[in-house]
């Protein structure tokens, strides 16, 4: 039986992928002089953004000041990130139906704060890990078993709803289901190993009655 459901927020909850390609596109434009194609950057979906920027930069400190300058520049583009159709509305039939909801995600706290609270979907969460919580980061399994710990949860009763590679293989590291977000994922061979494949979020329902 599923008592907890854990979602991931970026391609999951609400649709970022406008909001961080081209943010990004904007910092490694004026900062490196690098035009770089959108395709080129769906790489940077679902992990860690100080991850993403090791591609342009060597050492920790260039690290540090483009993923600071990348955090200003998406503060221009939030307005463009809106909420998956259906989502509200199944964490509501969720919560209705007494199931532990919690988030794992990438963002750190700030980026929570900046991208994420203006949606109003705090109070449906009990649980929230963001990157500022663990030490290791998806795809490693920590940040899952760190949320199912706070929720005095089992793996084996949960599920983690993603859509991206990591987000599959930390919560399989876990030992908890992956279902599949197919509304925001890129189309990739090694989802035939997702538990669960979900058209869309209401579907997530008829997997925990």
């Amino acid at each position: 039986m599923i008592k907890t459901v854990l979602f991931d927020v970026d391609g999951t909850i609400i649709d970022t992928e406008f909001v961080m390609i081209k943010s990004l596109q904007k910092t490694l434009l004026e900062e490196l002089n690098l035009n770089v194609p959108d395709e080129n950057l769906e790489y940077i979906l679902g992990i860690p953004g100080k991850k993403a920027i090791e591609r342009y930069a060597s050492s920790e400190e260039a690290i540090d000041t483009l993923h600071s300058i990348w955090a200003d520049n998406v503060k221009l583009y939030t307005h463009h990130a809106k909420l998956f159709p259906n989502l509200e509305q199944t964490l509501v039939k969720l919560k209705d139906n007494g199931i532990q909801l919690g988030i794992v995600t990438s963002k750190t706290d700030e980026e929570m704060k900046n991208e994420f609270d203006h949606f109003g979907l705090n109070d449906f969460f009990d649980v929230s890990v963001t990157a500022s919580d663990t030490e290791k980061h998806k795809p490693n399994a920590e940040p899952i078993l760190y949320a199912l710990r706070k929720f005095n949860s089992l793996a084996e009763e949960s599920i983690y709803v993603g859509d991206s590679i990591y987000d599959m293989q930390s919560s399989q590291s876990a030992g908890a289901k992956f279902a599949l977000a197919k509304w925001g994922a890129k189309e990739n061979p090694l989802f035939s190993s997702a538990d669960i494949t979900l058209e869309s979020p209401l579907e997530i329902l008829s997997h925990v009655e």
